[in-house]
């Protein structure tokens, strides 16, 4: 197995190595004339600026020196809210389209960025679709039209899982690649840990690259704050500007749920009366809990307390994605929160709406 994983790592080396020292990054854009356009390297995590111009009769060359292929890539151009992010594989790369119209900016060059074109395409007839169907949700609840709320959300639901089983398909057909390694990072939170964890175990990448790194950084994150795991300790800011922690809770309630949520996140506004209900019915009798907020400015998450009637514990160190407790825990998507016992024990996780009532209740009847 070893000289086998050898020599399939030595091909891909010459499969992917450059034929000359450098390949070429070309950007023929519209409407960018005299715009800033930066060229990004993304390693571990972060975003390195490597090389800069002006773009002048809307192009604009980088010439880059040939690296690791799996290398991913990106361009930055002033104005321009989204970056266009690619993998070279050490081809050169041809990035196209109009700034105005920032979604539909591609680049191409590579086999590995044709596979996430293809996807991005897939995936943009799903979203399409998505869209269409709220449009007629919304048309519907302002006549209150119950039956075709029902049947819009039964056809979403439909939808959502034909994406999801396209998902799981390309993971599947291109576990070979680090493309799937790519897709799968950043889908992480459709998926729950043992599915993750089968997917990599599944994978057959032979270039090292940061994406199968970050899986299992964040497999280990997972598995240390699974079911059945205790606790993970942290302290952080409350409105009043008080330092709480967690730990400081724990044992004083017969469950205590952690919440993750932020004020700019409209699904976890919408799941906070469902919230407050349980906390409502289920406080007396020893449920608790601790709103962790992924807020950025201290003024919007206390008018979203205050609006939404959050009476509980609530703190945050206003560092939005950055912060560290929901890095601790893993937490990729909100809401989502944790169910701990009078121990400290993790003993459910992503309960929402009727779910959490039902599993409380089950526990405090």
């Amino acid at each position: 197995m070893k000289i086998k994983s050898l020599v399939l790592g030595l091909l891909a080396v010459a499969l992917f190595s450059c034929n000359k020292p450098t390949f070429n990054v070309n950007v023929d854009l519209l409407n960018a004339d005299g715009k800033m356009i930066y060229l990004q390297q993304l390693a571990d995590n972060d975003v390195m600026v490597i090389d800069s111009a002006v773009i002048q009769n809307n192009k604009a060359n980088f010439i880059v020196e040939c690296g690791n292929p799996a290398t991913r890539y990106s361009i930055k151009i002033d104005g321009v809210r989204y970056p266009i992010g690619f993998f070279s594989e050490n081809k050169d790369i041809v990035v196209t389209g109009d700034i105005n119209d920032n979604r539909n900016i591609t680049a191409s060059g590579s086999n590995a960025q044709q596979l996430i074109n293809e996807y991005n395409a897939e995936n943009k007839k799903f979203n399409e679709k998505f869209s269409e169907l709220l449009k007629k949700y919304r048309n519907a609840e302002q006549i209150n039209d119950h039956d075709a709320m029902e049947k819009i959300e039964n056809e979403y639901n439909q939808i959502e899982k034909n994406q999801n089983n396209y998902q799981t398909l390309f993971l599947t057909k291109n576990s070979n690649s680090f493309v799937a390694a790519y897709i799968l990072y950043n889908n992480r939170y459709n998926y729950e840990l043992n599915e993750i964890e089968d997917f990599v175990n599944n994978f057959n990448i032979n270039i090292e690259n940061d994406y199968s790194k970050l899986l299992d950084e964040y497999i280990a994150i997972l598995q240390r704050v699974d079911i059945g795991q205790p606790y993970l300790d942290f302290t952080q800011e409350t409105p009043e500007g008080d330092m709480l922690s967690l730990s400081e809770l724990v044992g004083k309630s017969k469950l205590l749920l952690i919440d993750f949520w932020a004020s700019w996140c409209g699904p976890c506004r919408a799941e906070n009366p469902n919230v407050v209900e349980v906390y409502k019915d289920y406080h007396e009798k020893g449920f608790d809990i601790l709103g962790v907020s992924l807020d950025m400015e201290k003024e919007k998450w206390i008018k979203a307390i205050e609006d939404d009637e959050l009476v509980w514990h609530n703190i945050s160190d206003l560092k939005y994605w950055n912060n560290e407790a929901a890095k601790s825990y893993g937490i990729s998507s909100i809401p989502s929160n944790l169910l701990l016992d009078e121990n400290g024990t993790i003993i459910a996780k992503n309960l929402r709406g009727e779910d959490l009532r039902k599993k409380v209740e089950e526990i405090l009847k």
